[in-house]
């Protein structure tokens, strides 16, 4: 999904499950694919994760995929952590 983050456009890797199906990797498969699609297909040169300060899950999802923490920023007057991945990475 392409989001605007500090003004700027962004595609966004984004997923929410069920709390049945949490812990079974379901969102570390989804979102590497979703990954893998995206820059396989040269939609953007980085994909971004907008992830709240207190949602540590997905931030271990962000983490075993290969995304770096950025930045701490405001979205949608909330305070997210911002992770990114490079497509040559």
């Amino acid at each position: 999904m392409v989001q605007t983050v500090d003004e700027m456009k962004e595609l966004e890797v984004g997923y929410s499950l069920l709390p049945e199906h949490w812990n079974k990797g379901f969102a570390t498969e989804a979102a590497k694919k979703c990954m893998d699609y995206a820059f396989e297909n040269n939609l953007s040169e980085s994909l971004i994760s907008i992830i709240s300060l207190t949602n540590t899950p997905s931030m271990k999802v962000a983490l075993k995929n290969g995304m770096k923490l950025e930045k701490e920023t405001v979205y949608q007057q909330n305070k997210v952590n911002i992770f990114r991945i490079w497509k040559e990475e």
